[in-house]
């Protein structure tokens, strides 16, 4: 049984933002962004390997995690398979609570965190999702042998395989703004730590055209590698100019995929959260 003082400031406290709201799409369900934070917190749907809640009131009513980005994993929450059981409960039990007048809140988690344990980086959200799960015993996780289960990656899965060929989400799910203008750019050049240690410091001038001090970036790639959800730092330089806190390891290693210790990597402002980095 969950424990009552368990509600959702306890997510909150634990680094969990409220980012938005579920609506009814016609047949189906969307996702909502909102808030003064909005266009910042959902860059938080594009990290991988993260955490959400569904939320009512105070109490937290399912709990999930996702390997890939929770705007993938919500694809099956808006229109879910015929064979989808964990879909299809979350997708009639949000239906349900909406058509009643209730609102159901997203909570979202995606710690841009250094943690290692010697060269091995941990995954925060994998270590709390089954401790989270069974301290809060939300009702909405479904059952086996009496116990909340949690949403394993390979259930995932099998599960978005039979998505394929369906109809396109993009019309139920929101995803981020595409904009073919550049506010700004900058390159830099590859010396041994920026090349080893994935840093990128956009300098004054782009960075008037970035986020808030502490905001979440997403830093997207030319050749379509995975996007790395990062953090605004404006207090690591003097002048206030920006740089990239997180993921920053996964930075590095397309920087040596595609280029030489000295090269030039020409980078774009696309918009105040993300940063496109090309391939020449």
């Amino acid at each position: 049984m969950a424990n009552p003082e368990l509600n959702a400031e306890v997510l909150l406290n634990l680094g969990f933002v409220d980012v938005g709201r579920w609506e009814l799409s016609g047949d189906f369900i969307a996702y909502e962004f909102d808030g003064e934070d909005a266009d910042a917190n959902q860059i938080l749907f594009d990290a991988s390997n993260a955490l959400y809640a569904f939320v009512r009131g105070e109490r937290v009513l399912y709990i999930g995690k996702t390997a890939r980005s929770i705007r993938k994993r919500y694809v099956g929450y808006c229109r879910p398979g015929k064979r989808q059981a964990t879909n299809l409960r979350c997708h009639h039990n949000i239906k349900t609570a909406i058509a009643e007048g209730l609102e159901i809140r997203i909570f979202a988690f995606a710690p841009i965190t250094h943690l290692q344990y010697a060269d091995f980086e941990i995954n925060l959200a994998a270590g709390l999702e089954d401790s989270l799960i069974r301290a809060f015993d939300p009702p909405w996780n479904g059952r086996e042998k009496g116990q909340p289960i949690s949403e394993e990656a390979e259930r995932e899965e099998a599960e978005e395989v039979e998505r394929q060929g369906a109809n396109s989400a993009n019309d139920v799910v929101s995803k981020p703004a595409a904009s073919g203008t550049t506010l700004a750019s900058f390159s830099i050049v590859l010396g041994p730590t920026y090349y080893n240690k994935g840093f990128l410091n956009p300098g004054v001038e782009a960075s008037r055209s970035l986020g808030n001090d502490g905001d979440p970036i997403r830093i997207v790639f030319s050749d379509g590698s995975q996007t790395v959800v990062s953090k605004i730092n404006r207090t690591a330089n003097r002048t206030g100019a920006v740089r990239v806190v997180g993921g920053n390891q996964r930075i590095a290693e397309w920087f040596q995929k595609h280029f030489r210790e000295g090269d030039t990597v020409q980078c774009r402002v696309m918009d105040p959260h993300t940063i496109a980095l090309v391939v020449p």
